[in-house]
């Protein structure tokens, strides 16, 4: 399925609204983003279409199966589904459109993650946290004042996600390494490129200013096109997601608020970094070392990427989101079990060299 990256011009969406004319339109938002919900439901209806509202009064709202079930009733009546917010309304409207067998479209609030264009949908089931294969949306609707208006807090998280990228791309070229396990390259260029140009506009996002913050939109777009790309999440998700999947399950079974998802992966990243350096610096004997050892050291110092982060407003230590120091523990010693991925935190354990490594991280970021 094709993905049109639409932007707003002249107060709206034309190319998008003639391809739903007419038709049953289901729109999910929540208390946030009901706002923005209002906006593009008038110009929907001025379409001639059928709205089907499905607000969620949660501040925070989580993928779980109950609120997905909501949606689906929606869905199942309809002949379309918007997202009107992030992360975790548009996994649920490319979920609920996918199993209903209709496109949907994500109208994104802030540049706060980088899965509006891919092709998974990470949603809560039995308190576990899985990522569904779904259809990624047909339209996405970039509306860039919407966008620049977003809590400086969202955009440090997107920015989160793309440092991410320097992990994530190197976990995946250390499983070829290691287990031969192919690299798409144009979907691995994609996003690589995507990064650099980010971080190109890196004194822009520290002030704050609209040309920057739209690169870093079209990194996190780019981000899920290169996943929808190769048809999965390794481009964009690696050892840094991990760390930030297991401590969302953790936060979630213990009915905590959940810090956002970039943060989480930004301090994931620095962690990483550590393994990888670390493999390096004490020269670590494992499988394929020598090439090992040289991905490691293409790869900036974890020090460096706290800098980078602590420049937008992104917290640069654990306890800064509430996470404890057992939970810290916990997280090294069980994220690489979250995906069945080849990274940097499976060759440690396999090596034994998390359990020597945790009190040393630990007291660095904690």
């Amino acid at each position: 399925m094709s993905i049109e990256i639409l932007y707003k011009q002249n107060n709206g969406f034309t190319p998008f609204l003639l391809a739903v004319a007419g038709k049953r339109v289901a729109i999910l938002y929540d208390v946030n983003t009901a706002p923005y919900a209002e906006e593009i439901r008038e110009q929907l209806k001025g379409a001639g279409c059928q709205i089907t509202d499905v607000p969620y009064p949660d501040e925070q709202l989580l993928p779980t199966e109950d609120k997905c079930a909501k949606a689906q009733l929606a869905a199942d009546a309809a002949e379309y589904v918007l997202a009107v917010g992030s992360g975790t309304l548009n996994d649920m409207a490319k979920s609920v459109a996918t199993r209903a067998g209709i496109p949907s479209g994500v109208l994104p609030t802030a540049a706060s993650m980088d899965g509006y264009c891919s092709a998974g949908a990470a949603l809560m089931r039995d308190g576990f946290k899985v990522t569904d294969t779904v259809n990624p949306p047909a339209h996405v609707l970039v509306d860039a004042d919407v966008i620049r208006t977003a809590p400086r807090e969202m955009t440090a998280a997107g920015f989160g996600d793309i440092v991410g990228k320097y992990t994530c791309l190197a976990d995946w070229q250390l499983s070829n390494i290691i287990n031969g396990e192919p690299i798409h390259k144009e979907a691995f260029a994609m996003m690589e490129q995507a990064r650099e140009a980010c971080l190109g506009a890196y004194e822009g996002l520290v002030r704050n200013e609209s040309e920057a913050i739209e690169t870093l939109t079209s990194a996190l777009l780019k981000a899920g096109l290169s996943m929808a790309l190769c048809g999965n999440s390794r481009p964009a998700s690696g050892s840094e997601h991990h760390q930030s999947h297991f401590l969302e399950m953790d936060f979630a079974r213990r009915g905590l608020p959940i810090p956002a998802h970039g943060v989480k992966v930004g301090l994931g990243t620095m962690i990483s970094l550590e393994l990888y350096h670390y493999l390096s610096m004490a020269r670590v004997p494992c499988r394929e070392q020598q090439r090992v050892w040289a991905l490691a050291d293409t790869l900036p110092s974890p020090d460096r990427v706290r800098e980078l982060l602590a420049g937008v407003g992104c917290p640069v230590r654990f306890r800064d989101i509430g996470v404890t120091r057992e939970q810290m523990r916990q997280m090294l010693a069980l994220a690489h079990t979250v995906r069945d991925r080849y990274t940097v935190l499976t060759l440690c354990a396999e090596l034994g060299l998390t359990e020597r490594l945790t009190e040393p991280l630990i007291d660095k970021y904690y």
